[in-house]
């Protein structure tokens, strides 16, 4: 093998190290949660409800939590 080869062989592995780290990383990263279109998308057609009802379930939902405390 000629120097340049040997040297290109470190950076790609090099390279492929960096990227094993990262999805190590990842793997350590707490799950992420749903986005809004993430459910958007599922509920797409599934159930029909006011902004008034989605912020009467919101401030429920926190007051029903701040019992269990």
């Amino acid at each position: 093998m000629t120097r340049e080869m040997i040297e290109s062989q470190i950076k790609s592995l090099e390279l492929q190290l960096a990227v094993l780290r990262a999805e190590m990383k990842q793997l350590n990263a707490p799950p992420r949660g749903k986005t809004f279109a993430d459910l958007y998308g599922i509920l797409a057609g599934k159930v029909s409800s006011s902004e008034e009802e989605i912020e009467a379930a919101k401030y429920r939902f926190e007051w029903e939590g701040a019992e269990e405390r």
